[in-house]
């Protein structure tokens, strides 16, 4: 019998060591629960990862920054490590390049195109919209064509048009006694490191496989089974649906549907002294190679500047890529005192995802069973730490 079979079943087992199934299994960590992470990676994080190339300096690889409005996530992290570790960001602006130039967003946006449009299109219902169609009717064509469309794809990592406008920017109450924009010690990775205090996670095991048992399920990994009541998968959608495919096909189905895109992160530090740029959070790609280039400098740091370029897929190679950022930023190529490449998978969302989001809610409603990450409730930390929440204390009420 292998070692692993003879260890007492847990009530929880979340497959997923990024923000969703962090926060899910400290909330059911904290209401008593046993629970057990399985991460695939030999790190936490998921989509958040911090390159570390100086003990000082940590430039972000995914998500760039945090805010207050993640109550979800801050209530975690304060019950787990407290809030000490939190770093305000520095206010700093999202440009965009023109003949080598900065330019305000601002200077794009026709004010007489807002006054027309806006009025007439304030009160539209979000629910049923993407980004493109409620965006076009409320600023105008021309200023969602050189404005909106080129800065949503750059806080999306993809083409917004298509994307949810319920999901983009969705309010949220503030706590004021934390800072509005934040990173932490160490890069945001270092928050969800945070997260896993007084937690059991095993990273570098990759789960094979889940079957359905009499009393709940039996989650199979290379070194063998472990048993739980309760499962919570905080995994990419592709790999969500391969886990269900044998237990809960139907659900499955719905899954197989959503794309996934690749983003290609190219990241460098320079020194300070050899950068013009003036200070910024980042640069939004218009007609560019990147959908945004953000900068470290709201975080700023007496001798380096860190930027990560988020390249659209398929069109650089490393090289290309590397004298596009040189380019960018003024610089040779020599003067990059490190670099690191790194490919993200995000869900390419639609505006049918919000309709399938409530059929995928209204089938595990009453099963021992939870889904949380970044397909289900939209892409931001916030939404998957609120969601991760959310389905915590559902899974804790069948009990």
């Amino acid at each position: 019998m292998n070692a692993n079979t003879l260890i007492p079943p847990s009530d929880l087992i979340v497959i997923g060591g990024g923000v969703s199934g962090l926060t899910l299994a400290s909330r059911a960590a904290r209401a008593g629960r046993a629970v057990l992470v399985l991460e695939a990676e030999n790190r936490v994080g998921g989509c958040i990862e911090s390159w570390r190339p100086m003990p000082d300096f940590a430039v972000e690889l995914g998500a760039h920054t945090a805010y207050n409005s993640y109550g979800a996530l801050l209530t975690e992290l304060e019950a787990r490590a407290g809030l000490t570790g939190l770093l305000p960001r520095e206010k700093a602006g999202y440009f965009f390049i023109e003949n080598g130039q900065t330019v305000s967003p601002v200077k794009r946006l026709s004010f007489l195109s807002l006054l027309l449009h806006l009025p007439f299109a304030i009160l539209r219902d979000k629910t049923r919209a993407s980004v493109g169609d409620y965006y076009r009717r409320l600023f105008g064509v021309g200023n969602y064509q050189r404005l909106l469309a080129p800065a949503f794809a750059a806080v999306l990592s993809q083409p917004a048009e298509d994307y949810p406008a319920a999901w983009l920017f969705r309010k949220k109450p503030r706590i004021k006694t934390t800072p509005r924009k934040y990173s932490y010690m160490g890069g945001l990775q270092g928050m969800v490191e945070a997260m896993t205090t007084g937690l059991s996670v095993r990273t570098g095991t990759p789960v094979l496989g889940v079957v359905r048992t009499d009393t709940g399920f039996m989650v199979k990994t290379a070194t063998g089974e472990l048993a739980c009541r309760h499962l919570a998968l905080a995994t990419p959608a592709d790999v969500t649906t391969r886990l269900l495919g044998d237990i809960y096909p139907d659900l499955a189905a719905a899954l197989a549907n959503i794309e996934m895109a690749n983003i290609e992160t190219l990241a460098v530090v320079v020194r300070r002294a050899a950068v013009h740029l003036p200070k910024l959070a980042g640069l939004i790609g218009d007609g560019a190679p990147y959908f945004s280039a953000v900068s470290r400098d709201p975080l700023a740091h007496p001798d380096w500047r860190g930027f990560s370029f988020h390249f659209r897929p398929d069109l650089l190679d490393a090289a290309q890529k590397r004298a596009a950022v040189a380019q960018v930023l003024g610089v040779s190529e020599e003067a990059f005192i490190a670099v690191t490449e790194k490919t993200n998978r995000l869900p390419r969302l639609t505006v049918d995802h919000v309709a399938l989001a409530t059929q995928i809610d209204a089938h595990t409603r009453h099963l021992p069973l939870a889904l949380v990450g970044n397909y289900l409730n939209g892409l931001s930390i916030g939404d998957c730490a609120e969601r991760a929440q959310r389905e915590a204390e559902r899974l804790m009420a069948l009990s």
